[in-house]
């Protein structure tokens, strides 16, 4: 049996593990989830136990007891089951916690140059890390570790999935993911539209925030897309990946700058726009134009490709499965 730690606090995290665990279960493995957070029903994966967890994850906006109490039950957890090796996507204080159990931890690898030593520690005491990016994305975070990093490509719950084909005959359609929860930059993306609409370039379709509605299967308007607006997060990224159109990226704003990597790893995609917040709305919208008028002259984006997208659920799962080999 596995265990896999998860804090499902604006859904990527829980929507790159979901695609491993069925991967997991695949190769015959039992596979518990450790959950910090709600699960819906309609999320909640076939065959696979799932342990909600007291408290919250790391971060400044959570208290100290929570999470404490959070990293208590899941180390009393595998104190009692003695997983055959636990995975931590990506908290290094978790990661850390589950190490001195004695099981084989795999940690997940942020973007982005990190020199704290949480961070540092947990590097250096997983048996495995995963990397969620193409390779040779990020050379200058592979430096500064000192363990092997495998780097798997991107992980989307949607590399299974068909592509639907567009209808080409209606006019280009924008699609902006943007977050599940009702923080952001709003006011600004609310410039972003107006700019896009009155450019008459395409029609603009609003997913989450306060001004759209929320999906929890998106798959079916990100196929509608000429052009995908999004922010850096990497789940997002494969995501939209997995759709092959032109992206639009504008990275958001983290203590680590791990979406700051993440566009300049992307910037070098001919597919790939790039932009900052400090670019302005308009200049946001002429990137969307241009990347609109990519598209409808038929050049292909290749991002699916060039994230590695398809079979990085797979790799991911190859890494614990292999990690479950080692001694402690």
């Amino acid at each position: 049996m596995i265990g896999i730690y998860v804090h499902n606090r604006g859904r990527g995290h829980l929507h790159r593990v979901l695609p491993v665990t069925d991967a997991l279960r695949d190769r015959g493995y039992d596979v518990t989830l450790l959950l910090t957070g709600p699960l819906e029903d309609t999320l909640h994966p076939v065959g696979v136990r799932v342990i909600h967890l007291p408290g919250g994850e790391d971060g400044d906006e959570c208290p100290e007891e929570p999470v404490l109490a959070a990293r208590r039950a899941a180390v009393a957890w595998i104190d009692h089951a003695r997983p055959r090796a636990f995975w931590v996507d990506s908290s290094p204080a978790m990661s850390l916690a589950a190490r001195l159990t004695g099981i084989p931890m795999v940690s997940t690898l942020p973007p982005g140059v990190r020199v704290d030593e949480p961070h540092r520690l947990r590097v250096r005491a997983a048996q495995g890390l995963i990397a969620a990016w193409p390779p040779g994305a990020h050379e200058a975070t592979l430096a500064r570790t000192e363990n092997r990093v495998s780097e798997i490509g991107g992980v989307s719950r949607f590399e299974q999935r068909d592509r639907q084909p567009r209808d080409r005959r209606r006019r280009p359609r924008v699609v902006h993911l943007n977050g599940s929860g009702t923080g952001g930059d709003h006011r600004f993306w609310r410039a972003v539209r107006t700019a896009v609409g009155a450019l008459g370039v395409a029609e603009w379709t609003e997913l989450g925030g306060p001004d759209g509605s929320w999906h929890e299967d998106p798959w079916l308007e990100l196929c509608s897309a000429d052009v995908v607006v999004t922010g850096a997060g990497q789940s997002s990224v494969a995501d939209a990946a997995c759709a092959d159109v032109p992206l639009v990226v504008v990275p958001g704003r983290r203590p680590f700058g791990e979406q700051d990597a993440t566009a300049a790893a992307l910037d070098a995609i001919p597919g790939a726009s790039v932009m900052r917040y400090g670019d302005g709305p308009t200049a946001v919208a002429r990137a969307v134009s241009a990347q609109v008028a990519r598209c409808r002259d038929g050049e292909p984006a290749g991002i699916r490709t060039r994230w590695g997208v398809d079979g990085a659920a797979s790799r991911a799962a190859e890494v614990i499965r292999a990690t479950t080999m080692t001694t402690t």
